[in-house]
């Protein structure tokens, strides 16, 4: 358990931290997640898109692609959310997306 906390897995607990809010279970913990990529001048803001069981789409800004591969990442192993789709998505043009299948979170671009 993390000191200050009641989290039970600190790894799991810190990916579930971005994106979708902290649980009534883990409060205190900071997301330690670093992007040198991000402080390159040429990077493109990204958009990530998390499409809900019920069609419901959420558009989360992002500094870079990078990030919003890592976002992207955290959202699939929230157990609170119900997503159908997950997209990273820059300059209009989608560099990543991902459908839950049988074995957990599948890429399919």
């Amino acid at each position: 358990m993390v000191a200050g906390t009641g989290c039970r897995d600190p790894r799991r607990c810190a990916s579930c931290h971005t994106g979708c809010g902290n649980s009534e279970t883990c409060r205190a913990v900071l997301p330690i997640v670093s992007d040198r990529n991000d402080a390159a001048p040429d990077a493109r803001p990204a958009h990530l898109i998390l499409v809900e069981q019920s069609g419901a789409k959420h558009e989360i800004p992002q500094p870079s692609a990078v990030s919003g591969m890592i976002g992207a990442e955290q959202a699939m192993h929230c157990p609170g959310l119900y997503l159908r789709e997950i997209k990273v998505v820059s300059q209009h043009k989608a560099i990543a997306r991902w459908k839950p299948g049988e074995l957990g979170w599948q890429r399919i671009a």
